[in-house]
């Protein structure tokens, strides 16, 4: 079958950690997109991929005994996937661009931290921009971040990490549900 024959896109399962009430919201209205300056991959409606534990865990964080976690379904069309070795260049040329831009405005880059990634925000929707000039329209960016400590000693693997997914474009959450607590 020839690829261009396929009717369904590929799907991925995200959760999305946040408070009862936002949950209730969410439900009778449908999700929307955060605009925060320290959102790491730009404006988008966040999920942990494959992760409710993880999700449970940042909306416990943040919400307290308030936290819920809606699970979705959500179409892989339109994406500006990280995981992919392809947008590591294009990222990386949008940085200088963007760096430009800020130059000759005469303003400073945007402060990383350790829980607000604001120069990754503004160098993705800027890239987000160009692609769109272009008539390339991004819908959903997906990113894997390093969080927590060690696995174990000397490990590379750390118990936070995660692959997250900003998506820009809500048409592209085909379902989605309240998920239940549970155990490992």
């Amino acid at each position: 079958m020839d690829r261009s024959e396929v009717i369904i896109p590929p799907t991925v399962i995200g959760y999305h950690g946040t408070s009862m009430s936002a949950a209730s919201t969410i439900a009778h209205h449908g999700f929307k997109a955060s605009m925060n300056d320290y959102d790491w991959l730009g404006d988008g409606v966040y999920f942990f991929q494959d992760a409710p534990q993880r999700a449970w865990e940042w909306a416990r964080k943040i919400h307290g005994r308030n936290a819920a976690v809606i699970g979705a379904t959500i179409e892989m069309r339109d994406w500006m996937d990280l995981l992919d070795i392809k947008w590591a260049r294009f990222l990386a040329a949008a940085y200088d661009g963007f760096l430009s831009k800020m130059k000759e405005a005469g303003l400073p880059l945007p402060r990383q931290t350790a829980g607000g990634h604001r120069l990754d925000r503004e160098v993705i929707n800027y890239a987000v921009v160009i692609l769109g000039e272009n008539a390339q329209v991004v819908r959903a960016v997906r990113a894997a971040f390093s969080e927590g400590v060690p696995v174990f000693p000397n490990s590379a693997l750390f118990d936070r990490s995660h692959v997250q997914i900003a998506v820009r474009d809500t048409g592209l959450i085909t379902a989605h549900w309240t998920e239940s607590e549970r155990s490992p």
